[in-house]
């Protein structure tokens, strides 16, 4: 199924944004006929302030200490509720107005590695990084020695946007090595036939990848 993707940008240089240093940017994107979709984001630098919940319309600081030092608009709910329907409303017409064009579908990249150095038998965090893709939409997997690891162990960022408008995101798995334990992260796209995969050894750093592109109809 394509999934038309439809990005609303708004660019707010500061003060040093003359010297080419710093930019603040509010990015609405959201999807054609994916239930529940859309995401509205505050980024500095490339790097994420907050996203608004699209159910709750809460703003969510993307690290604590934020919530403790800034407090969002009033009015970014309204803000959030009106910008995502303005993003929803658009798509057919862009499509139209573009005579629909063919949609972007990038390849994406990955990598896995741990959070912090690893000791035997100390606890840490796997962290699959995928990264170049689009549209934004991943299905990402890890299994442990072969086996499938519960969801429920799993976390992952949401899709954030690239100066080039692929997007990126990260899963994290709390782990603690074992000798000889083996980890893979697999990810599943549009853009693929079989799945990108890479593994991670608690002996050594083992990284296998196969994708094939998906055959064009």
């Amino acid at each position: 199924m394509t999934r038309d993707l439809f990005l609303v940008l708004l660019l707010i240089c500061l003060p040093k944004c003359i010297q080419g240093k710093h930019l603040l940017r509010f990015l609405t994107f959201c999807q054609k006929d994916v239930a529940g979709d859309g995401q509205y984001d505050i980024e500095y630098d490339s790097d994420q302030l907050l996203y608004v919940d699209p159910i709750t319309y809460r703003a969510v600081p993307r690290l604590p200490e934020f919530a403790e030092q800034w407090i969002p608009d009033p009015g970014l709910a309204k803000d959030t509720y009106v910008s995502l329907g303005t993003c929803k409303y658009n798509i057919p017409r862009a499509i139209k107005g573009e005579n629909s064009p063919p949609e972007a579908i990038v390849i994406p990249t990955s990598l896995i590695y741990p959070k912090q150095d690893m000791e035997i038998g100390v606890p840490n965090t796997l962290i699959c990084f995928v990264n170049d893709f689009h549209p934004p939409v991943v299905d990402i997997t890890w299994t442990r020695n072969g086996q499938f690891v519960d969801q429920s162990e799993v976390s992952q960022t949401q899709y954030y946007s690239n100066s080039d408008f692929s997007f990126r995101t990260s899963s994290y798995l709390n782990f603690t090595p074992q000798e000889n334990d083996i980890y893979s992260c697999s990810v599943g796209h549009i853009s693929l036939q079989a799945p990108l995969t890479r593994f991670w050894a608690s002996f050594n750093i083992l990284e296998h990848t196969t994708f094939i592109l998906k055959e064009t109809i």
